[in-house]
């Protein structure tokens, strides 16, 4: 009896260690702006000190039952690639969201309003530039909040070059047909490929990248207040429950409690 009783409780253990690891789903959080992370901390509950990967800081948050680890991007589509790949070499995601501005390369697209990415062209790679696409499709989540609620869907020229003449803006208009251009999206849509993880991105329009980019880039900083962060939270907290939930398994969860200790033991039980 001694024995089945250490191999049912090994057996449940081992159960109870699986069923505790697919507790709500794991999120890569990539921002480029620290404003968006401070709103998600609201709510976001901070779990332990950051984790050290190489020259990177990487954030464990929890928000309700889901995971969420958080990078700066940084300054560049190479600079963001290295801060992705630190997160996701080392910790397993389900889905990757990311917020982070983009200069329009039009005059009509307004600044301060959102965009869902529905593309993303590498437009300094060869002659063959390389694009990634989002199914949004994909995210179970009917109803985005404000100011994430926009259904228009742009596309990206991503690079590492900041576009701050019409001359150059009208050029990579052109040659991309993008809508948008920032120095990040490059980067992270690789990584996230590479890994097979799923990525969503959202853009706020900061300047129309023509020879007043840099001023009203800098601005636009100082004055941002991190709503898209804000509006992430409503985001992950609609996302549909893990079916690894121990809760959706109530006789699992019974067993797990009902697992006799030695105490418990009849007293004329042997080994």
């Amino acid at each position: 009896f001694s024995t089945m009783r250490k191999r049912i409780r090994l057996f449940f253990g081992l159960l109870a260690f699986c069923v505790t690891q697919a507790l709500g789903d794991t999120i890569g959080f990539f921002y480029a702006l620290d404003a968006d992370l401070q709103a998600l901390k609201t709510q976001a509950r901070e779990m332990g000190q950051a984790t050290r990967v190489g020259s990177r800081s990487v954030q464990r948050l929890q928000l309700d039952a889901h995971t969420i680890y958080a990078v700066k991007m940084g300054s560049g589509a190479v600079e963001t690639a290295v801060s992705v790949q630190a997160l996701l070499s080392r910790f397993r995601c389900d889905w990757a969201f990311s917020i982070g501005p983009a200069g329009a390369l039009s005059d009509e697209m307004a600044t301060h309003q959102w965009h869902r990415v529905g593309s993303v062209t590498a437009w300094q790679t060869d002659s063959q530039a390389k694009t990634w696409r989002t199914d949004w499709t994909r995210l179970p989540v009917a109803v985005f909040p404000s100011p994430l609620q926009t259904t228009s869907t742009i596309a990206v020229a991503s690079g590492e070059q900041f576009i701050s003449t019409t001359r150059e803006r009208d050029r990579l208009q052109a040659m991309t047909q993008a809508d948008a251009v920032d120095m990040n999206s490059f980067g992270l849509a690789l990584v996230c490929a590479d890994h097979g993880v799923p990525l969503f991105a959202w853009k706020i329009i900061s300047d129309h990248a023509d020879e007043t980019a840099s001023e009203t880039f800098r601005s636009f900083i100082a004055t941002y207040t991190g709503e898209g962060g804000k509006a992430l939270i409503e985001i992950i907290r609609a996302l549909p429950a893990n079916p690894n939930d121990p809760s959706s398994y109530p006789v699992i969860e019974r067993l797990l409690h009902e697992v006799p200790t030695e105490n418990q033991l009849p007293n004329d039980s042997r080994s």
